[in-house]
Parts: structure tokens; sequence; C-alpha cells
């Protein structure tokens, strides 16, 4: 709880660009639950146009201070602009160094033997103590477990938020994943060694062996080379501390040794029955755990803050969330704020036009086909976008449509076409199979969505396979977060509280889903729907 009695004005009065606005309709309401909780998780799902930036802003403010991270260095910069008050800060890599033309200060060479003369003035060391000193210090996700785990000055804070927190559980896993490119084996010398290893045992105890024997060999491969490496920096810098191109080589290549022995020495402390290689890949070697468990998060993130506030504009249901991020349930509260967008504003119209699995696609895309030329039909002077879900179905509705309205992008154009479709100012229709997230269709540049097919994980993966069949909670994620795709996808459109959008789900198994588990999806999303 706070220990302050500053109230959420007077919080606020401290947002040079927020101290003469209104707060908008549930935005104090999160702010109090958020304040006044005394558990150490607290969730909040707060749908477009609540304004979460600003309840974690004046969150923070009245808590005496926050670390606010979030998924992306692009919405840093923008948190930044809405909020001067607040200083960013991203990883050394994304700072020049200005004593070695071509180095960032991820490469740094500083050290006692060899002292950089321009160490006082380095970019990143400026822009963190600047950064350490402020109330609302701005980082994102991958940043901060780096620096809570190897540095540890952001670590022990009173609270932090986690914005876009239904992304974490991908950084997470990422951050304790331990990856060998086919350079790294060879540069290694265990390629010959990783190969045997795709046949290893199918005993649970003799797997482990065998990783755990694979990851020493690499780690006494990485020592070697680094000290060698180090040893070829030393002796390539002269007298008066000129770095050659071959130290600068020599000092590149040892820190991406560096980070590989740390993971490799993080994969070792860690690894257990639960872990899982993927070998699939000609290219990649790939260890990797199948969830999180609570003792991993909380080692790796959880134990860095007293307490953490996780904000979304969708989750997962609160037990999945829970369960996959290593959050003791007992610990956390969740919070779901309404919609403050008008019902007739943003229907959801389920025709459940075919009925797409994969056994039945031949017999069922004609039916699908029929009925996007009817919606495309009723607004034939507006904008929209097609969900497509995968290249193939978006190809083959693009073909069979034959609309001259239809624009449609592959993998190498796809930002070309984008910004064609928001360009142009004919009533364009947009159809593609990676656009449920990260764009914003506001006012006429979408007036209709259409989700064409339940986008379902792949089966074919391995981790979602093995995910999928090994346990009941498997298969509630399998589906939830199909159902959430879905959500997402329409809420592309509609993005504001004047803002007006149709959408409509064509998919009979996006409809088999909702009847089977309505609470997956939240009330405000479910209050929308109106079925064929």
């Amino acid at each position: 709880m706070r220990e302050n009695k500053m109230t959420l004005e007077e919080a606020k009065g401290q947002l040079s660009k927020y101290r003469d606005l209104p707060f908008r309709p549930f935005q104090k309401e999160a702010v109090e639950y958020i304040l006044d909780s005394e558990k150490k998780f607290i969730f909040l799902e707060a749908p477009t146009g609540s304004g979460k930036s600003l309840v974690a802003m004046v969150s923070g403010v009245a808590m005496g201070g926050v670390i606010y991270s979030i998924h992306s260095k692009l919405l840093q910069n923008q948190v930044v602009f809405d909020f001067p008050e607040a200083r960013s800060l991203f990883g050394r890599s994304n700072y020049p160094c200005i004593e070695v033309p071509g180095f960032t200060c991820d490469e740094c060479f500083h050290s006692k033997f060899i002292p950089c003369q321009s160490k006082k003035d380095c970019l990143y060391d400026i822009a963190k103590k600047v950064t350490l000193s402020s109330q609302l210090k701005i980082l994102n996700h991958s940043y901060l477990l780096f620096e809570s785990n190897y540095v540890g000055q952001f670590s022990k804070s009173d609270f932090n938020i986690i914005d876009e927190a239904d992304n974490l559980e991908g950084t997470l896993i990422d951050f304790v994943t331990l990856t060998f490119t086919a350079y790294s084996l060879g540069r290694l010398g265990i390629g010959a060694y990783a190969k045997k290893l795709r046949q290893t045992s199918k005993d649970p105890e003799g797997l482990l062996n065998e990783w755990q024997c694979f990851a020493s060999t690499a780690k006494i491969r990485a020592q070697s080379i680094i000290g060698k490496l180090t040893q070829e920096s030393n002796n390539a810098v002269d007298l008066f501390g000129e770095v050659s191109d071959k130290a600068q080589k020599a000092l590149k290549e040892r820190t991406r040794v560096q980070r590989l022995l740390n993971k490799i020495q993080l994969f070792q402390d860690n690894v257990d029955e639960t872990w899982v290689l993927d070998a699939d890949q000609e290219d990649r070697f790939i260890f990797r755990p199948l969830w999180l468990n609570e003792a991993l998060a909380a080692q790796f993130l959880w134990n860095h803050a007293k307490k953490w506030c996780l904000m979304s504009a969708t989750f997962l249901p609160f037990h999945l969330e829970c369960r996959r991020l290593g959050i003791p349930i007992e610990d956390a509260e969740y919070k779901c704020l309404p919609s403050t967008f008008p019902i007739e504003n943003r229907r959801v119209n389920i025709w459940p036009a075919a009925n797409l699995v994969y056994k039945e696609m031949a017999i069922e895309v004609p039916k699908l086909i029929y009925k996007v030329k009817k919606i495309l039909s009723i607004h034939p002077n507006e904008r929209g976008i097609i969900h497509g879900v995968s290249y193939r179905l978006s190809q083959e509705v693009y073909d069979r449509v034959n609309d001259k309205r239809l624009l449609i992008h592959g993998s190498s154009n796809r930002q070309e076409v984008i910004d064609e479709f928001l360009e142009s100012k004919e009533n364009a229709v947009i159809i593609s199979p990676s656009l449920e997230r990260g764009i914003s269709l506001d006012y006429d540049k979408a007036r209709f969505v259409i989700v064409l097919k339940m986008p379902w994980l792949n089966l074919k993966d391995k981790i979602v396979s093995r995910r999928v069949y090994s346990s009941k909670f498997g298969n509630e994620w399998f589906m939830a977060t199909a159902m959430m795709t879905v959500l997402q996808m329409c809420g592309r459109a509609c993005r504001d509280v004047d803002d007006t959008a149709i959408s409509y789900i064509l998919d009979e198994q996006f409809k088999k889903a909702l009847l089977k588990r309505p609470t997956f999806l939240p009330e405000w999303f479910r209050a929308a729907i109106e079925f064929e």
C-alpha cells in the first residue's frame, strides 16, 4: 500500500501535459485499485481508450517512484514524449562509443588494465545516471531483465509496472533460453557433438546428464576463446590507449562469446526435466523451458521489486496468466476496466460462414469467399482490413474475391503495402496474415474488420504441441490464446470513444470456442457480440 497520502489530483498535477486535463472515466478507479492493493501482483486489464499510461504515471508519482517497463523501444520514446518528466534508458548497444568509432557501449573495453580516456563522458553512463535519479524510470522488458540480473542498479525497487504484460512470457523465456547458432557451434567446435545430441536418451535423467555434459564442453571452450581474445585485444592497445583494428575485432568477438557464456551458465544452473531441446532447425540448436515455473520467474524477475502491476489491453484468463508467468495466484489480484467505447460503435458480428479445419478447407473456403464478397458489398465506400491468418489463405481469398479494392502483401513487401494502404484515400481493403498487433486504423482508415479464420497456433511447432498435449492447462492456453488474438484483430479499428467500426468473424471454430469458454473473453467484448 502507499505510504503517503498524496491525492490523485496532486499526483497528476506533477505531470505537465496532464495537470489541467480531467481524468477519463475509470482512470481514478484504476489508480486507487493499484495503490490500495495489498497484493504483490496486481493485474489491470485496460481496453483501448482507457489511458493506461496516465494510470501508470499517476500511480508512480503517488507511490514515490516507479520503474515503468514497456515491450518496445519505440513505445519508450512515446511515453517520454507524453510525460517529459520521465527519463528513458536503453541497452548499451543503443549508445555509440565516443572513444572508438564503429563501437557501441556494449563493446566497451574499459578496465583497470585498459582505462578508457573518455569514460567520464560515456553516453550510456550519463543516460543511466540521469534515469536512476529520476522518479519515473522508463525501461524495456529485455533491458530490465538484463540489468536486474547482471548489474543490479534497477533491482530491489519498491514499485514496478509492466505494460503490455501479455507479451511478458515470451520475453522471460527468451531471457533464459540458450541458443546455439550454426556459427557459434562451429566457433566452439561442437557441431558434431550437437548432431549426436539430437539422438540422446529419452530417459529424463540420462537426457539431463547429456545436456549438462554438452553445456560443460561448450562452457570450457567459450572460456578458452575469451581468454585468447582478451590477450589479443590487450596486446593490440598501444601505450597511448589507442585501439587498433585488430583489437577492435577481438573486443567485438569477445563480447559475443561472453554473452553466450552467460547463457550457458544460466542454463546449467536452472535446467531440469521440464526443459525442451528444439533441434529441428538446421541453423539453430535451442534449449528452453516448456513453461516458466515460480522459482525461475521469481529468480529472474519477481524478486527484483516489492510490488508489481501488470497492465495490458488484453489478458488471458487470470488463472492462465498467473500460471504462465510463474506467479502464485494467492499473491495476485485482477481487475478489468469497462470499455469507454459505446457498444453500438464497436459491434462484433459472428457470421459462421465456414468451418475452417485443415481437412475441410477445400470444401469450406468457397463458402468463405461468398461471405467476404457480401461484406464488401455492404461497405462499398469504406475502407477495411481482412485478417487472413496465413499467407496461403490470404492469397486464396485475394485471388478468388478478385476485387480491385483489395491490397495484399507478402513477407518481402509488407511495410510497402501497409504504407500504400494508409496513404490511400480510396475505399481500399488490406488483407494480411500478420496485422493483429501494431497498427491503429482509427476513424476512416478502417470502418470494418473481417476475421477469416480462428488464429490457432501451429501444432507442428514442437513447443506448441508439447504444451497442448501435455496438460489440461496447455489445452486451455491454446484456446485462450487464439480467442485473445481474435479480440486483438477486431481492435485494430474503432480506436477512440467517438470512432465507429464493425467486425465480422467468419469461422465456425470461433463460435464453438466462444460457446464452450465464453469467460475466456472479457465482458466488455462479449457485450458487443451479435450472432447471425
